[in-house]
């Protein structure tokens, strides 16, 4: 059973990218998309559960990445890798946007090999 859109887009990022995955939340509701961003819509409770219920709810997953995004996600509890799992698990249509100054994919995500990126 599909489970019904919430969200057009849910955007993953790091702290140190806020202020581009601002931007992009801003651009995208200007074009008429509803945006799922964390520190808008998290509400009180297990934000870990919130936040997969979300991914599970949306049709498209941005994942914005820093200069150093990746280089946690060797951890298997790190939220970015988490989000973009859970994402593949549902099989979002998962969007990377790569800021200035990315280096490149982490061996530990081998699979996003597979999808195109977009470089800002």
């Amino acid at each position: 059973m599909t489970k019904p859109v919430k969200y057009d887009v849910f955007i993953s990022y790091r702290r140190d990218a806020f202020e581009s995955a601002n931007l992009i939340a801003e651009k995208l509701r200007s074009a008429g998309y509803t945006v799922f961003f964390d520190v808008e819509m998290l509400r009180s409770g297990k934000f870990n559960e919130q936040l997969f219920v979300e991914i599970e709810h949306c049709k498209d997953f941005i994942v914005v990445l820093s200069k150093n995004a990746l280089d946690r996600c060797v951890s298997p509890d790190d939220w970015v890798r988490l989000e973009v799992c859970h994402a593949m698990k549902f099989e979002k249509n998962i969007i990377p946007v790569m800021l200035t100054g990315f280096a490149g994919l982490n061996p530990c995500l081998k699979e996003w090999r597979n999808y195109r990126i977009i470089r800002q």
